[in-house]
């Protein structure tokens, strides 16, 4: 019978890093600019159009993010790549007419804007619907020893408790991490409302947090230090990961720089 130390180290819960490379993002924007050029008749419009050729699309959206209070990079990075897909698969550029929407960098500015604030409403709402109840008070109390039952019987309440805190993709989560799967296959997935690969992510993140605020409620110091030590692991191995994907981005934007955002 495997104890809960063991089912999690067999969980291997550490994180694939999705590297946010703000160039290839910006390129696709210039990609929809030049759309909007060729589309654009009258010679002003078209103009101030050409004259945003090399903006820093990212670079912009970045700034609102760490202003709105986001600061650890790779939140910054995960909550960029959610505005620019918003804006990106939006009517941003989609259907523009100067005439009606005004200057194309006032309406960019205004829609990161929106977004942005639209994300931060729903951050408050969701940290609103979390549950406030100590681990140690909600799970039953049978589960909190390893007596008898032994460690399924505890694994069995945590995936019970992954469940009601996170639905179906914590759970989902957790069953293809066992079974040695990869989280990517997730993501998209119909059966779990279609979640982005940075959703999923998350899902990884705040499974991460469960595992190690349960193992406290257990009440037993020895299997905490060792979930803390393999917790430990994997964030050394995602950061390895990180460094990585940095110094690659790193090179990529010393070849090809952009010009800075706008105020």
């Amino acid at each position: 019978m495997q104890t809960f130390w063991q089912w999690v180290a067999n969980l291997r819960l550490a994180e694939t890093y999705y590297g946010l490379d703000p160039a290839e993002y910006n390129e696709l924007f210039d990609k929809e600019l030049e759309k909007a050029i060729q589309r654009t008749q009258d010679p002003a419009h078209r103009q101030a159009l050409e004259g945003m050729r090399g903006f820093n699309w990212m670079g912009y959206v970045a700034a609102a993010v760490r202003h709105a209070g986001f600061h650890d990079q790779r939140d910054v990075q995960e909550r960029s790549h959610e505005v620019a897909v918003k804006l990106l698969m939006g009517t941003l550029f989609r259907g523009f007419d100067e005439r009606v929407s005004g200057p194309m960098d006032l309406r960019f500015k205004r829609s990161v804007g929106n977004a942005v604030r639209n994300m931060v409403e729903l951050e408050r709402n969701r940290s609103r619907l979390l549950h406030t109840v100590p681990i140690d008070q909600e799970v039953e109390p049978a589960s909190v020893t390893s007596d008898n039952d032994g460690g399924e019987r505890v694994i069995r309440d945590f995936r019970r408790l992954v469940r009601r805190r996170l639905g179906d993709i914590g759970v989902a989560v957790l069953d293809v991490r066992l079974a040695g799967g990869e989280t990517q296959s997730l993501v998209g997935c119909p059966a779990l409302g279609s979640p982005g690969k940075w959703g999923v992510k998350r899902a990884v993140q705040q499974i991460k947090q469960l595992v190690r605020e349960y193992a406290s409620s257990l009440g037993d110091p020895e299997l905490l230090r060792r979930v803390e030590r393999t917790m430990e692991a994997e964030e050394e191995t995602v950061a390895k990961r990180r460094a990585t994907t940095a110094a690659r981005q790193a090179v990529t934007a010393g070849s090809s720089p952009r010009g800075t955002p706008g105020a």
